[in-house]
């Protein structure tokens, strides 16, 4: 008889509330030892994680994580955790998820070292829940994350951040029963350009199809299946418009598509429109619509992937001409009308300049009170050619959103009251606003005089 042995750790983070959500005030270390390191074969490893006086001990293997980041010298890993007989071992950190696999997010090429994390908190704040929900309450469309210093072979390796992965327990997928598949998850591992057009021939012997990866099922279980999503893949490219209309909300889960849509508008995510996503089906062999998750979302809030500026008065969409995304706004009666309200409502909360500031100022504010921000510009500033200056980089960020969001707003006609000066009557002669869109570009028309979105009279 087989002997599984689970580990629950569980450590009570003294936190702060921001915006409805607790944020860590201390960063815990986590040290790895290890001789080899490659980057498609998991190795031997210890790991020891330490918060406060407490110290847990494991035995693990870990291997390189990452493509287009494998270049950088600040390596992210991946790792595997097991009791003492060999065995998988589940492990809660800092009250996630129990599991046995775990990744060590390096943020290399962030300047702020938590773009992708707060991108994630945001998404898991405000995205609609998959259609099963009810069938599965503790789903999560996303992972969490917290901060960590890693040690690699008692050398200082500097902030990371700890993250559970999407995979199919955290997004509830029902699973293969005696070779019968029903839940199934994809994921898209190159930039594809068009999103939901024309499809090509598949191969159930290939773990891999239009630059998807087929995740579960094992590949190696030989129960791959791409015919859900070529199905899908063919309706968006080949239905007539009654047909797409009628049954486009049978075969998608359109809410959470479209603040897909809206999330990686806002944060200018370029990066997730074809690639850093999931695509999933809760069950096959029943009616199932065809769920989106974002992944790796460091390409956002004002810099590329390789950490450069991005115009914050620029925007690249989800979608492109037969597109399902194209399809919903140009097809679906009312569909374009319902974003814009949907985005109202957003606006005055979660997405409104001031709650996505908060946001980062929470962990920049993290950073700062543990010192982890200074070690860790000591240790990887110039390297990579990436400059690390947090303090300049909340500022940044800040300006950004600043310029964003009303930019944003002017792409779904939301309007904000202008501000009036203290003493001034809140009349239309007292201050006349109005946003203007030219060619893609914000201006501000106030009182006769034209500005850009920061405010410098042209």
């Amino acid at each position: 008889m087989i002997k599984r042995y689970y580990i629950f750790v569980l450590l009570i983070l003294q936190g702060v509330s921001v915006l409805g959500r607790e944020v860590q005030t201390s960063i815990p270390i986590v040290k790895l030892s290890f001789e080899a390191l490659d980057r498609d074969t998991f190795s031997a490893a210890t790991m020891q994680f330490i918060e406060g006086e407490d110290t847990l001990s494991l035995n693990a293997t870990i291997r390189q994580r990452g493509r287009s980041t494998a270049k950088y010298e600040k390596q992210s890993f991946a790792l595997k955790i097991y009791d003492e007989d060999g065995e998988k071992t589940d492990v809660s950190f800092m009250g996630m998820r129990s599991d046995n696999y775990w990744i060590l997010d390096a943020m290399a090429p962030d300047k702020a070292r938590m773009r992708n994390r707060v991108a994630m908190d945001l998404w898991l704040d405000f995205s609609a829940n998959p259609y099963y929900i009810n069938d599965e309450p503790k789903l999560k469309n996303g992972t969490e994350g917290q901060f960590v210093e890693v040690y690699v072979n008692e050398s200082y390796n500097g902030l990371y951040c700890l993250t559970e992965r999407v995979d199919r327990k955290q997004l509830k997928l029902q699973k293969e029963k005696k070779g019968v598949v029903h839940g199934v998850l994809y994921k898209s591992d190159s930039w594809q350009g068009n999103f939901f057009v024309y499809p090509l021939p598949y191969d159930n012997k290939s773990g891999t199809w239009m630059r998807y990866s087929f995740e579960y099922p094992d590949v190696e279980d030989s129960l791959i299946t791409w015919e859900p999503l070529y199905n899908d893949y063919y309706f968006v490219y080949a239905s007539e418009e009654e047909e797409f209309v009628s049954d486009v909300k049978n075969r998608f889960d359109v809410p959470v598509f479209t603040d897909y849509d809206l999330f990686t508008l806002l944060l200018e995510a370029q990066d997730n429109l074809g690639k850093n996503l999931y695509l999933s089906y809760y069950d096959i062999a029943k009616a199932s619509k065809v769920v989106i998750t974002p992944w790796d979302i460091d390409h956002s809030w004002g810099r590329d992937y390789k950490g450069e500026e991005t115009d914050p008065l620029q925007h690249h969409r989800m979608g492109s001409n037969g597109s399902v995304y194209q399809r919903l706004r140009d097809e679906v009666p009312g569909y374009t009308d319902e974003v814009k309200a949907h985005y109202a409502a957003l606006r005055e909360d979660v997405f409104s300049a001031d709650s996505l500031k908060a946001r980062f100022h929470a962990y920049f504010d993290l950073f700062r009170s543990t010192g982890a921000g200074l070690r860790e510009q000591e240790r990887w500033n110039g390297i990579d050619d990436i400059d690390l200056d947090f303090e300049g980089e909340e500022t940044y960020i800040d300006q950004w959103i600043d310029a964003r969001v009303p930019y944003i707003d002017a792409l779904f006609d939301y309007h904000t009251e202008p501000e009036v000066p203290t003493g001034v009557e809140n009349t239309q002669s007292a201050v006349s606003t109005q946003k203007i869109v030219r060619n893609g570009q914000l201006f501000i028309l106030r009182e006769g005089k034209l500005y850009n979105a920061q405010g410098m009279e042209l």
